[in-house]
């Protein structure tokens, strides 16, 4: 009984799969996978055959006034429909986004050409990109937590944002049920090896009809395999319900011929079976939720390859591209001539890029040979993406190991992609931005005719083209492009490197790049007033999102604005930074802002703050505020007092310098800092702060040299609290002031005599926490303490320290330890006069 079941039941499938082409109330149906070279060469010529009067096409709707551009000449593939939310920002947050990529691969684009040749009209089935990113963003609030919030997700600036919808999506066919047991049952790697196994391998064959019915099969079983609830989970049913109406639309079209209907496979049952309760037709007559509009953008290879990680599309584009080329000509064996061009072009490829790792012509001859035989070996008509790869690992990788990644197999990956960006007809459309942005980058030198990342240095100090070209990247990385990302130069906010001539940057121009400018279009038509209007958003943003009296995260952001050159838009942002910083309760942070701010005044001129004064405004509010929050360090909490002490390192590093006034700048007025000061030299302070202080108030005069000692090596010397608290006001005046025992020789002389006195046991208690307070001190400043210390002690030994390496601190304080275990015994044998040093 069972098998006479399992005869019926592939019978039925069977029937299933002969109605699909068979015509059947004036319909074929053709299940497609998004990007198939077999899918579009057989839906070629099936339409070629049965010149259908009508073509019912899964696409959104409203791209419908597009598809004139798609047949102009000056295209070249790959290249997307952008559908981008249209409406009013109150923040930066980013606006839906999705894509409907076209490679040549597409069956979708071979429809649409072979329409035009026929004359066919083309009904485009789906719903609407406004209501398909509305069902996106709902599902993705649902999959928030509990509190309602989203997990943040990155994109390839980094930035925290929503991920752009792929409308091409097709995750139901490829990880379902069905592909997971399919894969094991055909012992591949994956979904995409199991697709190439049964149906890309059939791509140069001629049975179109018998084709589709194994494709057709194959997607209803998918279907069968997927719960309900997940059917239903998502739009899918929505969308499947207007899929429907435009087949009823196609039908009441006047003329003779059939009705192609081309949806992907996962969709074709419910087109050819609909179901006969059908209560969900009701929800999708409400309104999308959004407005959009809609782009035709160029796209690249290697986006069409991710497109693979969302469940969508086919791996290495280039691979099917040429496989497809290969076929079309009508070569008697396509496959193995696809393949024999893929090892050609490494070849070329690595001599160009790593002429060390060219295999020689004996391996290259035995990759394609090994293909060739993997594919008979598996039954195929020839070596696909799969054969190409094992074959590659077998011949061309000698003593390596793949899994731990290899440059040739890195770079056959790439010649699998392919590395090609699209072009778009000068007349589609494109937003003022995205054109704007195009001149601006190849005027200052910047290549963007294909999707390949490379580098830029920037002599950005003696050039002013190159100042230019960094600011556009500046400006590009606050519009959140991800076009560059910068590998080294002047950091402003951390006063590291302000001194260096060059930026390095690495840039490319991508999908992501153009679909942000898209969505930014609404801003503006320049890259300035785009940008204008991110950073007032950002600016209302700090406000919002309670970062009110946060200034240093509105500094940070003056910082970037300044970089991309828009140091003349800052007024409201500068004037909202003045109130922040003066109401900011943080001691530390507020000396953060400080070194910012006085940072940002001394690179003025680089920054494009010459001559204004706000910046020199809002560093004189930050030292006044600093100053104002002093009395703090007598109410720290423990665990803030080292970055208080910091805090007041950087406030009197800044006050010395600063008391002093350069060109466009006012003088900090020290006297501020000293009476300030002053009123802690006697407060009941943390021992590193007292350190701190005391060290301030030695160099002001008000505490002499003997007294500094006692307040900093007393603790030291009698032993007051614990090993490590004893260095605590030691390191606190390392932290402010590291030259003063160099300098002072009462300081020197009183250390010298305690740790003199001290036995090796207690030594080595306190030696750990003395290393952690001398790392204050810099290089030079280590080199000029040893040679004070030498010349004191009248010693011309070498103090350059030396290190066994590999050896730590841990073990060498266990070392010492040792020897002192060894000392004590050795003294209890008698053997004293061992440990004494011999006179030469």
């Amino acid at each position: 009984m069972e098998a006479a079941a399992a005869a019926a039941e592939r019978q039925d499938f069977a029937a299933y799969g002969q109605r699909l082409t068979s015509g059947e109330g004036g319909f074929f149906f053709f299940p497609i996978r998004h990007h198939s070279p077999a899918c579009a060469l057989h839906l070629a010529a099936a339409l070629a055959e049965i010149r259908p009067r009508a073509i019912v096409l899964e696409m959104p709707a409203d791209f419908a006034p597009l598809l004139p551009l798609l047949s102009h000449p000056d295209i070249r593939l790959p290249i997307a429909i952008v559908s981008v939310a249209d409406g009013e920002k109150t923040s930066d947050e980013r606006l839906p986004v999705g894509y409907w990529p076209f490679s040549a691969t597409s069956p979708e684009w071979a429809a649409l050409r072979l329409a035009g040749e026929f004359g066919s009209a083309v009904i485009l089935a789906d719903r609407e990109s406004s209501a398909r990113l509305a069902a996106a963003r709902s599902e993705k609030k649902g999959e928030a937590g509990e509190d309602g919030e989203e997990a943040p997700r990155q994109d390839e600036a980094g930035q925290d944002d929503t991920a752009p919808a792929l409308l091409t999506d097709e995750g139901q066919l490829a990880y379902s049920h069905y592909a997971d047991g399919l894969v094991k049952r055909l012992g591949v790697r994956d979904f995409n090896e199991a697709w190439d196994r049964l149906f890309e391998s059939r791509a140069a064959e001629k049975d179109w009809r018998g084709f589709f019915r194994d494709v057709g099969i194959h997607c209803a079983l998918s279907r069968l395999a997927t719960p309900a609830e997940e059917i239903a989970a998502d739009d899918t049913l929505a969308r499947e319900v207007c899929m429907r109406a435009a087949m009823a639309k196609a039908e009441a079209l006047s003329g003779d011929g059939p009705i192609a209907v081309i949806t992907g496979g996962f969709h074709t049952p419910v087109m050819i079976d609909p179901p006969p309760d059908r209560p969900e037709e009701a929800k999708v007559q409400s309104g999308p939720g959004i407005q959009t509009k809609s782009y035709l953008i160029r796209y690249t290879h290697d986006h069409l390859d991710r497109i693979n990680g969302y469940g969508a599309g086919m791996p290495s584009p280039r691979w099917y591209e040429r496989l497809q080329q290969r076929i079309a000509e009508g070569h008697d064996d396509p496959f193995t001539e696809a393949a024999t061009d893929v090892v050609i072009d490494l070849t070329q490829r690595l001599r160009r890029d790593r002429p060390n790792f060219t295999p020689p012509l004996p391996s290259l001859a035995a990759t394609v040979g090994q293909a060739q035989a993997l594919a008979d070996l598996r039954g195929l008509q020839g070596p696909g993406r799969a054969e190409i790869l094992d074959a590659a690992r077998s011949c061309l990788l000698k003593g390596e190991d793949p899994r731990s990644g290899s440059p040739l197999m890195e770079a056959l990956l790439t010649e699998l992609t392919g590395e090609g960006i699209g072009e778009v007809p000068s007349g589609a459309g494109a937003p003022p931005l995205v054109e704007a942005v195009r001149r601006r980058a190849r005027a200052l030198g910047f290549r963007i005719e294909d999707g390949t990342e490379r580098n830029r240095l920037l002599d950005i100090h003696r050039k002013p083209r190159h100042l230019a070209a960094s600011r556009f990247l500046h400006v590009m990385t606050l519009l959140g492009t991800g076009f560059g990302r910068c590998l080294r130069g002047p950091d402003w906010a951390g006063g590291v490197a302000t001194d260096v001539l060059f930026e390095e940057w690495t840039y490319r121009w991508s999908p992501a790049v153009e679909s942000r400018l898209v969505a930014l279009s609404i801003d503006g038509d320049t890259v300035e007033r785009a940008a204008d209007a991110v950073l007032a958003r950002r600016v209302q943003a700090l406000g919002e999102e309670g970062q009110a009296k946060n200034a240093h995260a509105a500094i940070r952001l003056l910082m970037i604005a300044a970089q991309a050159g828009l140091a003349r838009s800052c007024g409201a942002l500068i004037a909202a930074i003045g109130p922040a910083v003066a109401t900011d309760p943080d001691f530390g942070r507020v000396a953060l802002c400080l070194s910012m701010l006085d940072n940002l005044q001394r690179g003025r001129k680089a920054l494009g703050f010459a001559g204004m004064p706000g910046p020199d405004e809002l560093r004189l509010i930050a030292y006044r505020r600093a100053i104002d929050l002093l009395p703090d360090l007598e109410t720290a909490r423990d665990e803030d007092v080292p970055r208080y002490v910091d805090a007041l390192a950087t406030l009197n590093e800044i006050a010395e310098a600063g008391a002093q006034a350069g060109e466009d700048e006012q003088p900090l007025d020290l006297d501020l800092l000293d009476e300030g000061v002053a009123a802690l030299i006697d407060a009941d302070l943390a021992p590193r702060a007292a350190g701190a202080v005391a060290a301030i108030g030695h160099m002001s005069g008000r505490l002499s040299a003997e007294a500094l000692a006692t307040r900093v090596i007393g603790p030291l010397q009698f032993s007051v609290g614990e090993p490590p608290t004893r260095v605590e006001a030691l390191a606190g005046l390392l932290a402010v002031q590291p030259a003063l025992l160099k300098r002072t020789p009462a300081l020197l002389e009183r250390l010298d005599l305690v740790l003199a006195g001290f036995d090796e046991a207690d030594f080595i208690e306190v030696l750990p926490a003395l290393r952690l307070a001398f790392t204050a001190l810099a290089p030079d400043e280590t080199d000029a303490l040893a040679a004070a210390i030498a010349q004191v002690k009248g010693s011309d030994l070498d103090l350059a320290p030396r290190f066994s390496a590999g050896l730590t601190e841990a073990e060498m304080l266990a070392n010492a330890r040792l020897n002192a275990s060894l000392a004590e015994l050795m003294q209890a044998d008698g053997l004293s006069l061992w440990l004494e040093e011999q006179a030469p």
